[in-house]
């Protein structure tokens, strides 16, 4: 018993070393480590509970630097027109204050005031070189482990990675970004984003959005604990809230750790998820978000063998530029054939209920038979997979296919007919093109 007592003080000693040496290097290491903090059933509980500060507890920077953003921003009077209080949390990028905004016709309301860390850009693109280097070395290990693991696109993650991160040093895309996703939820009450706030022009280094009442998903799950309705509404409204971002809008909420996702009733006891800090965001071009659509609706349908042929086409398409007989695909039909008993496995349509075995399946065959994955597939399975974390947490039983299958399959059959509807109107403004040609020379000629 003293022996085990005496490893766990040894472990949390560790942990809370560790801990702040991720504090300490940099936005891009606290970015990636608040993604492992939701991720129990990876990384186990223990360490997820320390590590989870990350997501919105990490050091707060001086009240003198916020006062000069402030100053820089909303110029020398700013205190006349914006009143800070407590801090609401902080961040990698930056921290949040709740406070007080007054019009110009004098009416004050609840705001968030979102300012930027000092010195916060300069080690992000150091970092980020770093994770380059990394991924150059990995791709070069000798006894052919490095070129058959450039498959995975590692260095096209990285690059997405990075432009991600990039994006969030400027909070004047991210309150771009505010405008676009409360469009897309206009309609949907259990849905719920801040807005900027209006005689506050957004600045590089400081936004000022409306204050949105929520409180931590495993607070909320712990308070509603008895009332498992509730709990089970709130997971589906969470899955099909990122479903809808990833197969429906094309506008994805890249960083949607627990620390930026809050739950709340509202007056009449609708539930509601609030969704903060989105200067994360991703946005496929149309012919990958095809693509990726089609991968996974045959999937879920449980046709592995045509998956597994656009996958490769996929590949091919952007492998064309350098193809060679060293690049193409190897043993076709083996690597169709192993996506084929993916999904023969999958009789009780589980497939995001085991994304994270199933991508991990996906890649190793795609490595072994050179087949390039799209970077777009990762990114849409990471996106689900935290989003599972989150539904688990308020509902362990709940399966999160029941709601994302039905979706990839709708949003498929609308893809097929806006491609069909289109292909139609081409033709239609072929023919009407060649008539008006055929006019012409008839006129030319009389």
């Amino acid at each position: 018993h003293d022996e085990e007592e005496e490893l766990s003080f040894i472990l949390d000693w560790w942990m809370q070393l560790c801990l702040w040496c991720v504090e300490h290097n940099g936005a891009t290491t606290v970015k990636l480590m608040q993604w492992a903090s939701s991720r129990p059933d990876m990384f186990g509980e223990r360490f997820c509970e320390r590590f989870r500060r990350l997501q919105d507890s990490t050091t707060p920077h001086s009240w003198k630097h916020t006062e000069n953003v402030l100053t820089q921003a909303y110029g020398p009077d700013w205190k006349q027109k914006v009143q800070l209080h407590e801090i609401l949390g902080s961040g990698c990028i930056g921290q949040v204050y709740k406070g007080t905004a007054t019009d110009d016709s004098g009416i004050k309301q609840n705001v968030a005031v979102k300012v930027i860390h000092p010195n916060v850009r300069g080690p992000i693109d150091t970092d980020l070189e770093l994770l380059r280097f990394v991924v150059s070395a990995i791709e070069n290990l000798p006894f052919n482990i490095g070129a058959n693991l450039q498959w995975w696109n590692l260095k096209g993650a990285v690059d997405e990675f990075s432009q991600l991160l990039k994006v969030q040093l400027d909070f004047r895309k991210e309150a771009e970004n505010l405008e676009r996703f409360n469009v897309n939820f206009k309609n949907d009450p259990h849905v719920v984003f801040p807005k900027s706030v209006k005689g506050f022009i957004a600045h590089p280094d400081v936004l000022v959005e409306t204050f949105v009442k929520g409180i931590p998903i495993s607070k909320f799950a712990v308070e509603h604990k008895s009332d498992t309705a509730l709990l089970h509404k709130m997971c589906e409204i969470g899955i099909d809230t990122v479903c809808r971002m990833i197969f429906y809008h094309n506008f994805v909420h890249s960083d949607l750790h627990p620390g930026n996702i809050l739950a709340s009733l509202s007056d009449d006891g609708v539930p509601r998820f609030v969704l903060l800090d989105v200067g994360m965001v991703t946005e496929f071009k149309d012919a990958d978000h095809d693509n990726i659509i089609d991968i996974l609706a045959n999937i879920v349908r449980r046709n592995g063998r045509k998956a597994a042929e656009l996958m490769i086409q996929d590949s091919e398409k952007k492998m064309s530029p350098f193809l060679s007989n060293k690049l193409a695909v190897l043993n076709r039909e083996e690597f169709i054939n192993k996506i084929t008993y993916l999904t023969d496995q999958d009789r009780d349509m589980s497939f995001f209920e085991n994304i994270g075995g199933y991508i991990l399946y996906i890649c190793e065959a795609a490595a072994t038979h050179h087949v390039r994955l799209n970077e777009a597939f990762a990114s849409i399975a990471l996106a689900v997979k935290v989003q599972e974390g989150v539904a688990l947490s308020l509902d362990p039983k709940c399966h999160v296919w029941e709601t994302a299958n039905p979706i990839i399959v709708r949003a498929e059959m609308k893809r097929r007919f806006n491609r069909f509807f289109s292909r139609i109107s081409d033709e239609i403004l072929t023919f009407k093109f060649r008539n008006m040609l055929q006019e012409d020379d008839k006129c030319f000629l009389d």
